[in-house]
């Protein structure tokens, strides 16, 4: 692995970027255990529809890239809106691409926070895997107690060793001090 980073941060803007070369043979490769590991115990993404045991990994080359940038706007009073974009992706020379991203954003005062999170593993091959999942977090009483729903789409384990497409919601109270 060969790589950089530049970080930048301010009061109110923070930035960090990553950037590596990376080198698979053998069978291994770097990031092995990541969003999709826990699938790919079952099947792997790709073609093949083997477990990750049983996967074969292409000796080759690969670029992995990482974006986070978080802003916070500040008046009179303090903090109010609060924006956070993270994304990382690899690309192989292969031609798989695998992306994981999050775009976050506080609203009204921060009392009200709205998630969007997408996963592609396998992207431009067949077999890939494509999730996503949406959050609404709303504080109340002074930001100690917070309602939130949050739904998206998700792949089950079949007793055949497949994964089955499938959605999931959910709702929920919580209580915090952290904002």
């Amino acid at each position: 692995v060969v790589g950089g980073g530049v970080d930048y941060l301010t009061d109110r803007f923070n930035m960090r970027l990553r950037l590596e070369a990376r080198r698979q043979h053998g069978g291994f490769r770097q990031g092995f255990f990541g969003a999709d590991y826990e699938l790919a115990r079952f099947q792997a993404a790709g073609p093949d529809g083997v477990p990750l045991a049983d996967a074969h990994f292409p000796d080759g080359y690969s670029a992995f890239g990482e974006a986070i940038v978080e802003w916070d706007a500040v008046s009179y009073g303090g903090p109010n809106k609060h924006l956070n974009v993270s994304v990382g992706a690899e690309v192989f020379s292969w031609g798989r691409a695998d992306v994981d991203g999050r775009v976050e954003v506080q609203l009204f005062e921060r009392s009200l926070e709205v998630a969007l999170k997408g996963l592609a593993v396998g992207a431009g091959k067949p077999g890939a895997r494509y999730l996503g999942a949406a959050e609404v977090r709303w504080r109340f009483l002074g930001g100690g107690l917070y309602a939130m729903g949050t739904g998206g789409t998700l792949l089950f384990p079949t007793t055949e060793g497949t994964l089955r497409p499938g959605a999931f919601a959910s709702v929920g109270l919580g209580v915090d001090h952290a904002r």
